[in-house]
């Protein structure tokens, strides 16, 4: 994942292939495993961390998201704030309690043909919470009291892209199954942000106070608003979903081709709304301190690093996109994963073998293995 990210979202990747409409990827017959088999694969993906050896153990922390292994975006970032973050250590550590992290994400499989058949999540996802429960672990190997990373999963943002709130449901229960199955609830703790706006009277008032608030400071040339809307665009854009669209349109859309202009500017319209939304649900939700209410005094991770957050890698290189906005490929060979878009996967020269997860609810593909 690239390294330069923007400070308000993560970063959208261009598709490679939407110029072509013949399929070149050759699929064999799917085979179906079972969790154990994935076990050699996450060894690579998401090893076993360590904190390094130092002085006092905040010093030591802060360290440790500084390593390479763990460090997403520029460590500098982190070591400006150094006395911010090791007071946030030791807050934990002067009362002998466990470390509380929060991180945001998740939110729902890309409701995009182009980019996923899929609606509940698969290898990608099990690679990010692999590696975020590796950073618990090495923590509760130097910190007895031990350490629990609250996900928060961004289900409440289905409405901002058209999606059914029952899809994002579907896919919190089954992520939340997954991180179970795969035994990484030893240190994630996993809550859905629908539900908080549910539990919390008074949110949907300030989401809908704030979003048009963010409206006037729009309209009114405000340089920080229209830079957070204006890099939130692209992603949001290819993340809206578009009910009876079908992909040649859609694909045709996101080339800009004046065929597909009525498409193209009816989901500009929508993306350009759905950004407001966004925004309007982060400060309404930092306005209301709702994280401090699951994980007080969390120290705050982030996969789109900035300074004021501790940026951690989701996926190793050579991933650059998130694991829910694509599909997710193992090179036995360079033993590495990447995530590519459907639409780029089934239009490329190569050879897969599709993977299917016993047990997974889902018909599509857990992962494809290249041959």
């Amino acid at each position: 994942m690239a390294q330069a990210t923007s400070p308000y979202v993560f970063p959208f990747r261009p598709f490679r292939s939407l110029d072509r409409t013949a399929p070149l990827a050759e699929f064999g017959p799917a085979r179906t495993v079972d969790r154990a088999f994935f076990e050699p694969m996450l060894d690579v993906l998401a090893p076993a961390l360590s904190v390094p050896a130092g002085n006092t153990l905040e010093d030591r922390l802060l360290a440790f998201f500084t390593q390479p292994s763990v460090v997403f975006g520029d460590p500098e970032w982190i070591l400006s704030l150094a006395d911010q973050w090791k007071a946030g250590f030791r807050y934990f550590i002067e009362r002998n309690e466990p470390m509380l992290f929060t991180i945001l994400g998740f939110p729902f499989k890309a409701p995009v043909p182009l980019k996923t058949p899929r609606l509940l999540p698969d290898f990608g996802e099990v690679v990010m919470l692999k590696r975020l429960n590796e950073i618990g672990r090495a923590i509760a190997a130097v910190y007895p009291p031990g350490a629990k990373i609250h996900v928060f999963a961004e289900g409440a943002f289905a409405r901002l892209n058209g999606i059914p709130q029952a899809d994002a449901d579907r896919y919190f229960d089954a992520l939340e199954k997954m991180s179970h199955g795969f035994g990484f609830s030893e240190h994630i703790v996993l809550h859905d942000l629908q539900k908080a706006v549910e539990e919390l009277d008074g949110f949907e008032k300030v989401w809908a106070e704030v979003s048009d608030e963010i409206r006037q400071r729009r309209d009114r040339g405000d340089e920080k608003t229209v830079v957070a809307l204006r890099d939130a665009l692209p992603v949001t854009f290819h993340l809206m979903r578009n009910e009876g669209v079908d992909d040649d349109t859609l694909r045709r859309a996101y080339l800009n081709d004046g065929s597909a202009e009525t498409v193209r500017a009816k989901i500009q319209r929508r993306a350009e709304e759905s950004v407001v939304g966004y925004r309007g649900f982060l400060e309404a939700r930092d306005r209301v301190n709702m994280l401090e209410r699951y994980a007080p005094r969390g120290v705050a991770l982030t996969v789109s690093p900035r300074p004021g957050r501790v940026g951690v890698r989701p996926l190793p290189a050579p991933s650059d996109v998130l694991p829910y906005h694509g599909v997710p490929v193992w090179s036995p060979k360079s033993r590495t994963l990447r995530i590519e878009y459907y639409w780029d996967l089934v239009h490329e020269a190569g050879k897969f073998e599709p993977l299917k997860l016993q047990g997974d609810a889902d018909p599509a593909p857990f992962l494809y293995i290249e041959q």
